[in-house]
């Protein structure tokens, strides 16, 4: 009697089995790398789930005791700090991986009907994917995570109306302390990973019940069978990355030393010490923090942070009810305008992310604004040129009108000198009369080959 055989008179294995046999992966003239990069989102965060069940076995929360349990796994437990390293490296590798499967999804338009909840549970778990980098860093209790903390639950006063209950609702006070670090902690290792496990599960129901979309335009001739064709395919990606992630937990083991990519213990946090120089939080939310310091502190009768946070939170709404913006699209019919708006949203977080780093800035203690912005523009005018090169050479895309905008802030900016919000808002006014201009088009400019 066989093990299978026991196990599906009990529970009815044989319509699991019949479905992976049947299931299919699109194939057509498309990549089929994108693919694999939810699998591999997945991958990496079973790294983290991995990684972070034994570091607890030796980290003990508290303000005491945080910072010395890190030291000790780091120096003392074998192959503490190798753990560490591989828990550090795969937490911003996810985002990579997760941050290139949003943006191709958008630019395949598999959000279209019937995905449009598929796409919605994605942009949660990229939420809660932020919601876990920004939890986690306070852990070490070390000087750096303390004032990024002090910074960051700061800049939530912000919200209008309830800002201050909610910064000491994440703060547990008024102040950063071990009351802060408690709430992380079991925000970090308790409900975000039950509120995760829950998207997920719903995330991977929707695709095993429509299936993967092909890309509008290219419908599929014929279909990989997922397992085990498929299925061997993205476990050799994953291993293949499980050896990048562990080459770089061994060379880089406190990252690449830049940042918003650093995690070297220093000093321990020290509430009453001067505030750390140079304070930036991890890389992506540098977009955010920039676009705050681009802000005066008042606008028109507003607080400036409460403008950029408003911004900020209009752009991400955006972002999340594009399936119901895009009607091109739930029609199968070319729409341009959303692969431009995807390319422009690359191109306006790439140019503040570039400035947060001080590029061009030279090695000094205070960097050259100037010629920041300047370096700056330029690197995002020759991406942004290069991109829209790329789709009209390959798709004959001639409708460029968000990433025109975002282009003309940047040059504005960079190149001309005027303020960063003067800027925006001549591409802003910009972009506006260009939707007027293309609203009657009849494919709004293009259509693939």
């Amino acid at each position: 009697m066989s093990l299978y055989g026991w196990l599906d008179r009990r529970y009815e294995l044989g319509p699991l089995v019949r479905f992976l046999q049947h299931k299919e992966v699109p194939v057509g003239t498309h990549s089929l790398f994108w693919y694999y990069l939810g699998g591999l989102t997945l991958f990496f965060f079973s790294v983290q789930i991995g990684t972070g069940v034994l570091l607890l076995v030796y980290y003990q929360v508290g303000e005491q005791t945080s910072y010395e349990s890190i030291r000790f796994i780091t120096t003392k437990v074998p192959f503490g700090w190798l753990l560490r390293s591989l828990h550090c490296w795969s937490a911003h590798l996810m985002i990579v991986s997760l941050v290139l499967h949003m943006f191709s999804t958008m630019l395949l338009k598999a959000y279209r009907p019937p995905r449009e909840l598929t796409w919605v549970t994605g942009f949660v778990l990229f939420a809660l994917a932020l919601g876990f980098g920004f939890s986690g860093y306070l852990l070490p209790w070390n000087e750096l995570a303390f004032f990024a903390t002090a910074v960051g639950t700061d800049s939530v006063k912000a919200v209008p109306g309830i800002g201050d209950w909610l910064m000491q609702v994440l703060r547990g006070g008024v102040d950063v302390s071990g009351n802060t670090l408690y709430r992380f902690f079991a925000l970090h290792v308790v409900i975000l990973p039950l509120a995760t496990f829950a998207v997920v599960g719903v995330h991977l129901l929707f695709i095993q019940r429509q299936g993967m979309a092909a890309p509008r335009g290219h419908a599929a001739s014929r279909g990989m069978r997922f397992f085990p064709d498929f299925a061997l395919r993205d476990l050799l990606i994953w291993l293949l990355c499980l050896l990048l992630l562990a080459s770089l937990a061994v060379f880089l083991p406190y990252g690449p030393r830049i940042p918003g990519v650093e995690w070297e213990l220093g000093r321990k946090a020290n509430p009453l010490a001067p505030a750390y120089p140079g304070i930036k939080p991890e890389w992506y939310f540098l977009w955010v923090y920039q676009l705050l310091k681009e802000f005066p502190p008042h606008l028109l009768r507003i607080e400036g942070p409460q403008a950029a946070l408003a911004v900020v939170t209009v752009l991400m709404g955006i972002w999340a009810v594009v399936p119901w913006l895009d009607r091109r699209a739930s029609r199968e019919q070319p729409s341009p305008a959303f692969t431009d708006l995807g390319v422009a949203a690359i191109l306006f977080i790439g140019f503040l992310t570039l400035e947060a780093w001080d590029i061009g800035g030279g090695a000094a203690a205070q960097p050259d604004v100037r010629a920041v912005a300047r370096a700056c523009a330029i690197l995002t005018l020759i991406g942004g040129f290069a991109a829209n090169a790329l789709r009209f050479a390959f798709f004959r895309h001639t409708w460029f009108v968000f990433t025109g905008a975002v282009l003309l802030q940047a040059a504005l900016h960079g190149l001309a000198g005027l303020s960063y919000l003067a800027a925006g808002s001549i591409g802003a006014v910009a972009a506006a009369v260009g939707l007027v201009l293309t609203r009657d088009r009849p494919a709004l400019a293009g259509k693939k080959r």
